[in-house]
């Protein structure tokens, strides 16, 4: 369209120019409003809209890639006719995978994400001097980046550190984010921040992602010491809007009846506990509809969505998601304690692990009876079973469950064998990456 409105301008400029020479020149520029160069940028006035964009990217891109990881997992399953789709659901894909599958848009919008992350906090280096790393707007830049880093280890087996570097295994991402985000502890701290709530919001993110990363690299006592910081009631949201199919939660576009019925929760994996009464999932320790996990269904097919996209697959939406705008929590307290809860069991303190996941069935949202010790047979795997079945629950829809079965060697029992146990890079950056290239990836490995 701006081709044809460009030479459409130069035929008129041409046929009026012994009448209106001067105006040609006005006519042969095409303006764009919404660009601005790259000195532009360096303004004081438009730096806080390059770090809000750094960290928008990255959590717009989270709905996408954590539909992927779920359809990967025993978390969702795709109901819809798309056959990339389908081959995640299935767990097909592969290393050197030879198509565009479904995975290498959102793994793309992420590793893009990151990149303009990178490129903010270069830009703030650049402008802001020796003040930068007293700058919130650095802060958020790198706070964009660790999180990226963090969603990208959970996701994807092998990624590059940086754009166009070699790669590096998910464990090695993993210890990345978590020195991005143990860097910025201290410089929150001294950031000239207006409000102490921000200051405050920022850190407990940062304590939160040194958590996890920390909990995925098995540093277990650093783990839980990170985890027990972050205050209770703390969440971090990834924010979307009704302004744009870009700026839309997919999850609810793809997942949620009010739209498009293209992937629900993975009914073999959990049809013996969907209530089709309250529309929950079944807490399996109490009996009780736990709603944490919210399935809508269409019992009568009133309306008639009791069936996926497809037709054929029975279609539960997912009612956390509702919305185009509907946030989707990057991290909370929630997780925190569950993160206590897990080195607790790995330390062989049962009861100690089961009164930190007791922390969130007590919340009002939640009020789910108190788990209980066991007595007999084997404490151990029991707890662990009571742990995993509170992280799905608790981390619902929100990028956990695959690395949950892929660290815990569940795959092949939840799911069975020849099964991807993680996404492989998309084709798209195997492609472009010179340090990478067709048929260089080496997982991931198959349950």
């Amino acid at each position: 369209m701006r081709q044809l409105t460009n030479r459409a301008a130069r035929v008129v400029c041409a046929a009026g120019v012994l009448l209106a020479a001067a105006g040609c020149h006005d006519i042969l520029t095409v303006q764009n409003p919404q660009a601005f160069s790259n000195e532009a940028a360096n303004s004081p006035v438009l730096l806080p809209a390059v770090a809000a964009g750094a960290e928008g990217d990255m959590q717009v891109a989270t709905s996408t890639l954590f539909t992927m990881t779920g359809m990967l997992s025993d978390e969702f399953w795709h109901t819809g006719t798309w056959s990339d789709w389908l081959d995640v659901s299935n767990g097909l894909i592969r290393a050197n995978w030879p198509f565009n599958g479904a995975f290498s848009g959102p793994e793309d919008a992420m590793l893009r994400a990151r990149g303009t992350a990178e490129g903010a906090s270069k830009r703030f280096e650049t402008v802001l001097g020796d003040s930068a790393h007293t700058s919130p707007l650095f802060i958020t830049s790198e706070m964009a980046r660790a999180w990226a880093d963090l969603e990208l280890a959970m996701s994807v087996c092998e990624v590059p550190p940086t754009g166009g570097a070699a790669l590096v295994t998910d464990a090695v991402l993993f210890k990345q984010a978590a020195d991005t985000f143990a860097a910025l502890v201290p410089l929150i701290q001294s950031a000239h921040y207006t409000a102490a709530t921000d200051r405050q919001a920022r850190a407990n993110q940062a304590l939160a992602g040194l958590a996890r990363a920390n909990l995925m690299l098995g540093n277990y006592a650093s783990a839980m010491s990170y985890a027990q910081q972050v205050p209770a009631g703390f969440v971090y949201n990834a924010i979307y809007s009704n302004n744009s199919a870009f700026q839309n939660n997919q999850m609810a576009n793809q997942g949620n009846s009010n739209y498009n019925r293209s992937f629900t929760i993975r009914y073999t994996s959990w049809k013996t506990q969907i209530d089709t009464v309250n529309f929950a999932l079944t807490d399996p320790y109490s009996g009780m509809p736990d709603m944490r996990v919210q399935l809508g269904h269409d019992n009568n097919n009133a309306h008639g969505y009791a069936r996926g996209s497809d037709g054929v697959s029975p279609f539960f939406s997912i009612s956390k998601y509702s919305a185009y705008s509907s946030p989707i929590a990057l991290t909370k307290s929630e997780e925190m304690n569950l993160i206590v809860a897990e080195v607790k069991w790995r330390a062989g303190d049962f009861a100690g692990a089961v009164n930190a996941m007791n922390i969130n069935r007590q919340l009002p949202n939640v009020a789910l009876p108190n788990l209980a010790v066991p007595t007999t047979g084997d404490i151990s795997t029991q707890v662990r079973d009571m742990l995993l079945q509170e992280r799905f629950a608790t981390l619902f829809g929100e990028g956990a469950r695959m690395q949950d079965l892929y660290r815990f060697g569940l795959v092949t029992q939840r799911l069975g064998t020849g099964r991807a146990t993680k996404l492989p890079l998309s084709r798209t950056e195997q492609l472009s990456n010179t340090h990478v290239g067709q048929g260089n990836e080496k997982c991931p490995g198959i349950s």
